[in-house]
């Protein structure tokens, strides 16, 4: 679990308007809101200052913040700080509550172990791609993952890491779309000529694709007659 950071803020008592602007220009404060839980949504203002202190922490999407706003203290997850497109200034963050006994959705990073023995590379020649850096988990507030890994020592060229090949963990589980979805996490490109060979692997999986779909097809058409013979079976009895 990742340590609990500390952030202090202010209540916000005015919302819209030119409010924000001026206290994001002139005040340095950055506008927030805290959502989530049976209390209803609490606008904030942090200071700039206290928020460069936090931002920079790597782990900053899947740390417990305990916030404190004058003598109240909650815990809250961060789900998003926003900046200005063209300006190197923060203009709002969002801020999850904490519920004791619920879980939490947070993002946290996909770390690769022992990609130097990785069986792919050292044995084969292959090059590590490193397709999902940072996956979304399902966790209660005492069981947050600093990261997940993935062992490559023994991941060979051509060969995916999917979501699914993933050992499970009884403290986090992950979405249930994104558990459809089985997305990869990591592969071991092959390479010829000194490229490498991206092309032969796309094809190899819209092949097997397409194999699946002509089976499908195949399963589709054989089923046909057997319901046309039935029919016919049904005809020659009633004659």
């Amino acid at each position: 679990m990742m340590e609990t950071l500390k952030l202090k803020a202010e209540k916000r008592e005015e919302i819209g308007g030119l409010a924000p602007k001026k206290a994001i220009y002139k005040d340095n404060k950055v506008p927030g809101i805290i959502y989530g839980g049976k209390d209803q949504p609490q606008p904030i203002y942090v200071q700039k200052n206290e928020l460069l202190k936090i931002i920079s922490n790597e782990g900053l999407f899947n740390s417990i913040i305990e916030i404190e706003i004058g003598s109240e203290k909650e815990n809250v997850v961060f789900k998003e700080v926003q900046k200005h497109p063209s300006k190197n200034v923060f203009t709002h963050i969002d801020l999850q509550r904490v519920v004791k006994g619920t879980q939490v959705t947070v993002t946290v990073p996909v770390v690769l172990k022992n990609q130097d023995n990785c069986y792919g590379v050292k044995m084969e020649g292959g090059v590590i791609n490193h397709v999902c850096k940072e996956i979304t988990v399902l966790s209660s507030p005492e069981s947050i993952p600093e990261s997940i890994e993935v062992d490559m020592e023994e991941i060979k060229t051509k060969e995916n890491v999917r979501l699914s090949s993933l050992s499970l963990n009884e403290g986090y589980d992950f979405p249930t779309n994104l558990k459809e979805q089985d997305p990869v996490l990591v592969s071991v490109l092959t390479a010829r000529g000194g490229t490498l060979d991206f092309e032969d692997e796309i094809a190899e999986d819209e092949e097997e694709g397409t194999e699946e779909g002509t089976e499908e097809t195949t399963e589709g058409a054989d089923e046909k007659p057997a319901e046309d013979n039935s029919s016919e079976d049904s005809g020659e009895k009633s004659e």
